[in-house]
């Protein structure tokens, strides 16, 4: 448990020196006319990963690696503000897809832009892709561009300002470094042939 909570507690000062830099370049979140407009999309996901694996002790380098994937994120509008779910093909079964719903909303008050692009700020909260046999919690800040028309969403991209990422990989061990997200829009008329079905509600 020790070396886990030591990864822990690193990925978090991380991300809260992150956030702290968001607030300093735009302290106040602007009502936004539109906040809903990416309710019900989905985007698809390059996931590029690298950092150290660290062993049981919490403190040996056990050595470095680096990884890349595909994975789906679909964005739910709600009163709380935007719940996101990832969606990560299985590495053993293409046939098998991983769903994950995050439990806590990014509301609207940390999504920074009342014009377009945005920021949004997680504050600490995870994104969680699963493999099958690992899950790899990425602790991002998105940047997200949008090209609308009105409520009328015409196109969209996630890139990230920053992102680290903490893998379990049991036994004590455990995996830290950084990592990329970014993807486009899967425009709705493609969703029902782009988008896996074991993905979709």
């Amino acid at each position: 448990m020790k070396d886990a909570k030591v990864g822990k507690l690193r990925i978090y000062g991380t991300v809260l020196a992150v956030s702290v830099m968001i607030f300093v370049m735009a302290p106040i979140a602007f009502a936004q006319q539109y906040a809903d407009i990416l309710h019900g999309q989905w985007f698809k996901l390059n996931l590029s990963l690298k950092g150290y694996t660290i062993g049981a002790d919490g403190e040996t380098v056990l050595g470095k690696g680096s990884g890349s994937a595909h994975a789906y994120l679909y964005m739910s509008y709600g009163a709380s503000g935007y719940t996101i779910t990832t969606c990560m093909q299985d590495d053993n079964d293409d046939n098998i897809w991983h769903l994950w719903t995050a439990l806590t909303p990014i509301p609207i008050a940390n999504i920074y832009g009342a014009t377009y692009p945005q920021v949004w700020d997680f504050q600490g909260n995870s994104l969680q892709f699963y493999n099958g046999a690992e899950t790899h919690n990425a602790y991002p800040t998105f940047y997200t561009k949008i090209t609308a028309e009105g409520a009328t969403l015409k196109n969209a991209s996630i890139s990230n300002v920053a992102c680290a990422v903490y893998v379990d990989l049991g036994g004590g061990e455990y995996g830290t470094g950084s990592c990329t997200i970014k993807g486009p829009l899967v425009p709705a008329a493609k969703v029902g042939t782009a988008v896996p079905a074991p993905c979709r509600p």
